[in-house]
């Protein structure tokens, strides 16, 4: 999606095409604008894909784990499931949901996340640029991390995401943020005990989903 080329269009009846509103404090991107959803890993077409799938048990208790997240405000939830039954879908549409109602949200896979961080290192000044692209991750209002422990972490990444998840946590306890966290394998399966411990806080909510990929279903 181009920040550049997409806008709202002159029947907008918020910003008339413009594409912003102008407020006392500066301007601000216009809430009917794809333009909000530029690099937020989400587009509004995701929102809609979670009809599309076969109600099941494990759809029911992702979208009222999401649900009570978001009306919340505040939390750390942690999928854990096989593949193929939602977990992705939802998420991409609860991030969808952020986008419009708080405007902070991010949705990323753990692997693009951790790319991104290290990638910080082929800038001139990569520990201040790392330290301001971790800093993102961490004030974002609502995060997505998807596909956590698909793929064999480094030193480097399993520093990251430990110092990433306990930010997180803290923002979680201080009622500020909202962080979603999916996986295939079972936390101690990813993660050293002092982040588990954080993600089994019973503060916390974890769900165990059992189902049938909704992929095989025709």
């Amino acid at each position: 999606m181009s920040l550049l080329t997409t806008t709202c269009p002159a029947t907008c009846e918020v910003c008339h095409g413009k594409g912003y509103i102008e407020h006392e404090d500066g301007i601000e991107i216009c809430p009917n604008d794809p333009r909000k959803y530029y690099d937020t890993g989400v587009e509004l077409e995701d929102k809609s894909i979670p009809g599309l799938l076969k109600k099941t048990n494990a759809l029911t208790a992702i979208q009222s784990a999401m649900s009570e997240l978001i009306k919340a405000g505040y939390g750390m939830v942690y999928l854990q499931g096989d593949y193929g039954i939602g977990k992705t879908v939802f998420a991409k549409s609860f991030t969808v949901d952020a986008v419009i109602g708080y405007g902070s949200a991010l949705y990323r896979r753990q692997s693009e996340l951790v790319n991104y961080l290290r990638a910080s290192y082929d800038n001139e000044h990569g520990q201040s640029e790392y330290k301001h692209r971790l800093d993102r991750f961490k004030g974002v209002k609502w995060l997505v991390i998807d596909e956590v422990g698909r793929d064999r972490l480094t030193d480097f990444g399993v520093e990251s995401m430990a110092e990433l998840i306990d930010a997180r946590y803290q923002g979680a306890l201080k009622k500020q943020l909202m962080t979603v966290l999916i996986s295939n394998k079972a936390p101690e399966d990813v993660f050293e005990a002092y982040v588990v411990d954080r993600i089994r806080d019973t503060k916390m909510r974890m769900l165990v989903l059992k189902s049938k990929s909704q992929r095989s279903v025709r």
